[in-house]
């Protein structure tokens, strides 16, 4: 048995077919339990994970919102996401909580134990950044390109496409936390702290272990993804980086947003032939292959699912096309 018992918890709201991959991968790695609350409490996904052992489901209705002691639903998502990790943290049910997002996948082709064991506080996961290589066929495929490169080697690879990149990816590149639940601290969305808003606790980077990071399962799941930032108001579109606020107010502007929004993760996520040499040279692209569909028929064998990107493309295109209309309503007002 292991000698530290590890969970994962993650506030979704994707579709099937997603969520579905993240709770299987992570049991297959070990996870004692995958704890998945429903951002929307009438997502019909809950019922399908639900019934997967190993995976706990809370359905974040406002009963839910009222027993944390929130009048209201909380209107910023990283709010929600944070109280609902700490509401799990509190049972200690593991020895440690992963939390992460649906389309963030733990790589550990070597174990999280190692790690575990020579941990000194919370574990921080460096992550990476998934890039396509060619077009879009199944909703996990492409490679891996790694933060951390030199200006010089960003303006060489990326050109004008570095105008929408931060430390090489066009995400976040502060990885995730793995909390000790023993500690009682606060887990935030990147770190671990001493309390809420309080100061960054001393923590391990891990040595071999990482976070794959899907941003954008496909370019109109990254377009929806971006565009529902910049609809929820400036607060929220505030709290992006600079770089990732330039390429989504590219796309606001745009005559035609969906087409601009297209475009645009085509420069950012596609990498040509020399692009691809040019990271491979420096060390920076991955391949990190996830065995899902036997996850997913370890775990969840009565389930069928598709990871193709035509059908994950299928489930967005109401909430995509509504958004896109909002967006040229207010802007034709605007102008």
């Amino acid at each position: 048995m292991p000698e530290h018992s590890w969970s994962v918890v993650s506030t979704v709201r994707e579709p099937l077919s997603l969520v579905l991959a993240f709770a299987c991968h992570h049991l297959s790695l070990g996870a004692k339990t995958v704890h998945l609350f429903f951002d929307d409490p009438n997502d019909p996904a809950a019922a399908v994970m639900a019934k997967i052992p190993g995976v706990d489901v809370t359905l974040c209705d406002a009963a839910h919102w009222q027993a944390l002691g929130r009048e209201t639903r909380p209107a910023w998502q990283t709010r929600r996401q944070t109280l609902n990790a700490n509401l799990v943290a509190q049972d200690q049910r593991a020895d440690w909580l992963l939390h992460a997002d649906a389309d963030e996948f733990l790589w550990a082709p070597e174990g999280i134990e190692s790690d575990l064991a020579r941990a000194d506080g919370w574990l921080h996961i460096p992550n990476l950044e998934r890039v396509w290589i060619a077009p879009e066929a199944g909703i996990f495929d492409g490679q891996f390109r790694a933060p951390g490169l030199s200006n010089p080697s960003v303006e060489q690879i990326y050109g004008p496409a570095r105008t929408y990149l931060q430390n090489g990816l066009s995400g976040h590149t502060s990885g995730k936390a793995m909390a000790r639940l023993a500690d009682r601290k606060f887990i935030a969305i990147h770190a671990v702290k001493d309390k809420f808003r309080g100061e960054v606790s001393p923590g391990r980077t891990t040595a071999n272990a990482c976070i794959l990071h899907f941003d954008g399962m496909t370019a109109r799941h990254w377009l929806l993804k971006s565009l529902r930032y910049a609809v929820q108001g400036k607060a929220l579109l505030q709290s992006l980086h600079s770089r990732r606020r330039a390429g989504i107010e590219r796309v606001m502007r745009a005559d035609d947003p969906l087409a601009e929004g297209l475009s645009l993760h085509h420069e950012i996520f596609h990498l040509s032939d020399e692009q691809q040499e040019m990271l491979q040279a420096e060390g920076a692209l991955l391949t990190c292959p996830l065995n899902l569909d036997h996850s997913v028929a370890t775990y969840a064998p009565d389930v069928a699912v598709e990871f193709s990107a035509g059908e994950f493309d299928a489930d967005l295109t109401d909430a995509l096309d509504a958004l896109v209309h909002d967006i040229r309503g207010s802007t034709a007002k605007t102008g």
